[in-house]
């Protein structure tokens, strides 16, 4: 598997050239893919029929990472902001207000229940 690994990367130009045999119909049954790399984002070709990256020492931690984050971009789009109501995407995570105004009229408000509230007779 490592001689093919290697083998492939010094001789992407003669799988580039099966690939160009293989689409133009002249040899239809070799098994070369164009892929693009989903780590750097470089077109590589190969005889491998699952592989995602050109190199996975390189492109394949990489291309994880960008996959999660799409992942989690995707989890995390179109929340409800808990002040406005109105819909929004945010940044990080644990995110719940659309923007800083939002946040600290949030906060006011719990601020001045608190001193409305039960037992705020003592604090005044």
């Amino acid at each position: 598997m490592q001689w093919n690994r290697d083998w492939e990367y010094e001789n992407q130009e003669t799988l580039k050239d099966w690939y160009a045999l293989k689409v133009s119909g002249k040899c239809p049954d070799l098994l070369v893919r164009r892929i693009i790399c989903k780590g750097c984002g470089r077109v590589f070709y190969t005889q491998v029929s699952v592989k995602k990256y050109c190199r996975y020492d390189l492109c394949g931690n990489r291309g994880y990472q960008k996959d999660m984050k799409m992942r989690r971009e995707r989890d995390r789009s179109n929340m409800v902001c808990k002040c406005c109501g109105k819909v929004f995407t945010p940044k990080r995570a644990g995110a719940v207000y659309c923007s800083n105004a939002c946040r600290q009229k949030a906060y006011r408000q719990r601020t001045a229940d608190r001193a409305d509230g039960p037992g705020a007779e003592g604090i005044k």
